[in-house]
Parts: C-alpha cells; sequence; structure tokens
C-alpha cells in the first residue's frame, strides 16, 4: 500500500458535544484541530479506543462564512492523550467516517435515524 499524506488539520477551536454511540448522555468537550478525516478535542472525561463516538460540533460563522453551523459526525476513536497536569482534561482523536449537517438548529439533541 503507497504512502497517503495526512490530511491538512485546521486549528479550529470550537465547542463540541459527544457521546458513545446509542447512548444518550452528551459529555462536553472543545475542539483542539479538524480535518477531513478526523478531530481531535479535550473532553470532558476519557474514552477507550476503538469507541465509536456521536459528536455535534458547533462551527462558527467564522469558519463557515455565513450562519453557524452544527454539524453530526460518528467515527471510532484512534487515539487518546492522557491529561498533562492532575487537574487537566484528556484529548481524544476521532476518525470521521460519517458526517451530515443538522437540520433542526434550535434542537440541542441530534436525532440520530439508521
Amino acid at each position: 500500500m503507497g504512502y497517503q499524506p495526512r490530511a491538512e488539520r485546521f486549528p479550529i477551536r470550537t465547542a463540541l458535544r459527544y457521546r458513545p454511540s446509542g447512548e444518550s448522555a452528551w459529555s462536553e468537550g472543545t475542539t483542539l484541530n479538524i480535518s477531513r478525516s478526523g478531530v481531535f478535542f479535550r473532553a470532558e472525561k476519557e474514552v477507550d479506543l476503538k469507541t465509536v463516538l456521536e459528536m455535534r460540533i458547533l462551527f462558527p460563522a467564522e469558519v463557515v462564512g455565513e450562519a453557524p453551523a452544527n454539524v453530526l459526525c460518528w467515527g471510532p476513536v484512534v487515539r487518546t492523550v492522557p491529561p498533562e497536569s492532575p487537574h487537566g482534561l484528556p484529548a481524544v482523536a476521532v476518525s470521521i467516517l460519517r458526517h451530515r449537517f443538522a437540520r433542526d438548529e434550535s434542537s440541542r439533541e441530534p436525532r440520530v435515524t439508521g
């Protein structure tokens, strides 16, 4: 298999909510960087490798060039980084396998089907 360069990463800091796929409770996070193939974020709590996460990321107007946009995405945790200090937060890298724009912007909970 040939070398495939890593997707360009963008240092976008924005709010993110995440949960293991199929669970109802959301946790909060903040993105550290985003690429077309994944997201790296500070998590409220540690997440196990290979856990499939459902995430809702709010892209600010400055990034999308119009009104803020909510994007729902799903994918497995591919890397975890422990907290840097006793009171710090862990970091999580997720490979994005699927995404869609949230159509109901007034809803705080995404409706997942399929």
